[in-house]
């Protein structure tokens, strides 16, 4: 059965339980809670899928292994912020070229960026969509290889979340197959939403890589 637009939204919420921080208690968003718990010391926070288990972790004396502690250190995961960005350009002869973008801070200082276009054939009809999946997974494969455990994601296609946390079905195989890779990454991601072409310096500057990916001459392949 198709859930409605309603349940979507019921599916993707998550209540953030902050134990330790500015201020102490539940919170309806990522955002609210990254308020109380960036750059605070010791900081104790835990997202659930529900209000009451959110409620009681704030009542529980007893810390687990899921707590996430952040510092204000500079090697802290959680401090690093990732953008992303896909672009598409149809041809006259009827094929596409698709970019994708990407942008690393930490601390608020730049420490990577990168453009391409080796979108998969099969995903071209995802459009600018397929950028932005290669521009996540790429961001992904950096943090791997930098041993980054925990990342914010700033996206604007709503899909990009909601077919890791299965609020939405992902349903053709590059989007299924994207899935899976994200949540076999063991990388821990706070995914935040931001509207498309707002004036956001960051997403400025990674519409602009994925355009200039797009437009990149495509590498042969022997």
């Amino acid at each position: 059965m198709a859930l409605d637009e309603n349940s979507h939204m019921l599916l993707s919420m998550k209540f953030y339980a902050v134990r330790r921080g500015r201020i102490t208690g539940v919170f309806d968003s990522w955002d609210a809670c990254r308020k109380q718990v960036f750059k605070f010391p010791g900081a104790e926070y835990k997202a659930f899928p529900t209000r009451e288990e959110a409620a009681s972790f704030l009542s529980s004396a007893e810390k687990t292994l899921n707590i996430t502690t952040e510092t204000s250190e500079l090697s802290s995961d959680s401090q690093i912020a990732i953008w992303v960005d896909g672009s598409c350009f149809p041809q006259e002869d009827g094929s596409l070229r698709i970019g994708w973008g990407l942008l690393v801070k930490q601390n608020g200082e730049e420490v990577y960026r990168a453009k391409g276009n080796d979108i998969p054939p099969e995903a071209h009809r995802h459009r600018n969509v397929a950028g932005e999946i290669l521009g996540i997974l790429k961001a992904l494969e950096w943090c791997q290889a930098k041993g980054i455990a925990e990342v914010t994601l700033y996206f604007d296609y709503q899909g990009l979340e909601s077919w890791i946390t299965g609020a939405w079905r992902a349903k053709l195989p590059f989007t299924q197959l994207y899935a899976q890779t994200v949540n076999a990454s063991d990388i821990t991601i706070h995914w935040t939403k931001v509207k498309a072409h707002s004036g956001n310096p960051e997403n400025e500057i990674v519409d602009q890589l994925a355009k200039e990916g797009a437009m990149k001459p495509k590498v042969e392949k022997n």
